[in-house]
């Protein structure tokens, strides 16, 4: 449970990833879409804006980490042009991408907190885990027999068949997992 709720977070952290890069190129198209009318009478206020934006840097081409220090960083450089981001209607483009830039460094701490904990933890392995809920699947399948013996098909036929169908999932899920597994080998061997 614990690597699948790793692998939620760490999945929740990449699409927030990819939202920030949008958002920040968002506010550079906005940005530079004002730059393109020599006569708009917001161009000055777009110029000094966009002079901090690239004496910053393109943060969506660096690792994560940089990135979001990057994107701080431009916030604060940002932060003396709040009237000029104001007035050009791009503050509420800045804001929006300072708050994704916060989640996504929230979320990248609790990933690193997840793999932390899973290292001191050791998840154990399948074939552990099989041996330890192996007797458990039994004693249910015996559970649910006695009831049947005792009461008749009656309620149970759903229950069985839920059960089977679950187990049929699981069954194909791993079964899957090999296939890539062999095959992933089998591109090993040949290179």
């Amino acid at each position: 449970m614990a690597f699948e709720l790793s692998n939620a977070k760490v999945k929740e952290k990449n699409v927030t990833e990819h939202h920030r890069d949008r958002l920040y190129s968002k506010l550079f198209n906005y940005v530079k879409l004002i730059l393109y009318d020599e006569t708009d009478p917001l161009l000055e206020n777009a110029q000094r804006i966009m002079k901090v934006i690239r004496e910053t840097g393109n943060p969506t081409r660096l690792p994560e980490n940089a990135e979001s220090a990057m994107l701080t960083t431009l916030g604060n450089r940002l932060e003396p042009c709040r009237a000029d981001l104001e007035i050009i209607g791009a503050l509420p483009h800045l804001e929006k991408l300072l708050e994704a830039n916060r989640q996504f460094m929230q979320l990248e701490s609790e990933c690193r907190e997840l793999t932390a904990a899973g290292k001191l933890a050791a998840i154990p392995s399948t074939s552990t885990v099989r041996k330890q809920t192996d007797p458990v699947y039994r004693r249910i399948v015996d559970t649910i027999n006695v009831f049947i013996q005792l009461n008749g098909d009656a309620g149970y036929k759903t229950l069985v068949a839920d059960l089977n169908t679950l187990i049929e999932k699981y069954d194909a899920l791993l079964a899957a997992r090999k296939g890539r597994k062999k095959e992933e080998e089998k591109k090993e061997d040949a290179n």
